[in-house]
């Protein structure tokens, strides 16, 4: 794989997990991306214990292919990497599932006699597994933003927002519940709007090149 032309003190989290004995970056990782990649697999078809499968197998796809990984912007982001990793995962699954016989809506004689139909089910699969990917993505880049946003910002502001945006209350009674005026809960709104703008930023930067946030 390239060299990542980036300074050595750029201490990134894909850098710290070519050491697969560095315990905690691992458990950083495992922590930041199992939840995105449960999701996908769930939404790509999957049941309970296939997706947990799909998220063991791509942690262990990451770690074998850490040794030798040097992070190229050049060649994508490491968004894609990791989906073109959890891809193959779940599309696996899915071949599994696809050979036993209790499947209604695929015949194993079906598959078994069609490779051209089994292909173009697999086509399906794969644009649907990316659909659920950047639908989860954007999700958890928001979730986490919402987080370190909600650290930052003051507690009456934060409340603004979650009334008007996340509960879709009218302002009149975002404003009569908190004791403020109109015009303080438009404030409120848009600071915290704008937060959250730069926050998402910044985190969909960190976590394309594999920093942590």
């Amino acid at each position: 794989m390239p060299y990542d032309d980036a300074p050595r003190t750029k201490r990134t989290l894909l850098s710290r997990l070519r050491n697969l004995d560095d315990h905690e970056s691992w458990r950083s990782f495992f922590d930041l991306y199992w939840q995105l990649l449960y999701n996908v697999a769930r939404k790509s078809g999957l049941d309970d214990a296939g997706a947990q499968d799909v998220v063991q197998e791509t942690v262990i796809g990451v770690a074998r292919a850490m040794p030798d990984f040097r992070y190229d912007p050049s060649r994508g982001s490491f968004k894609q990497w990791l989906l073109r990793i959890v891809r193959r995962r779940i599309v696996d699954q899915l071949r599994r599932t696809y050979r036993q016989p209790q499947r209604a809506d695929v015949s194993l004689e079906l598959l078994e006699g069609d490779e051209a139909l089994a292909g173009a089910l697999i086509d399906d699969e794969h644009v649907q597994i990316e659909a659920a990917w950047d639908q989860e993505w954007e999700q958890t880049v928001f979730d986490a933003a919402l987080m370190k946003v909600r650290q930052i910002v003051q507690p009456k502001y934060f409340q603004v927002f979650d009334y008007c945006v996340l509960k879709g209350w009218k302002a009149s009674k975002v404003a009569e519940t908190l004791g403020m005026n109109a015009a303080q809960v438009y404030l409120a709104k848009h600071r915290v709007a704008q937060a959250m703008k730069r926050a998402v930023r910044e985190i969909n930067e960190c976590r394309s090149s594999g920093r942590l946030t």
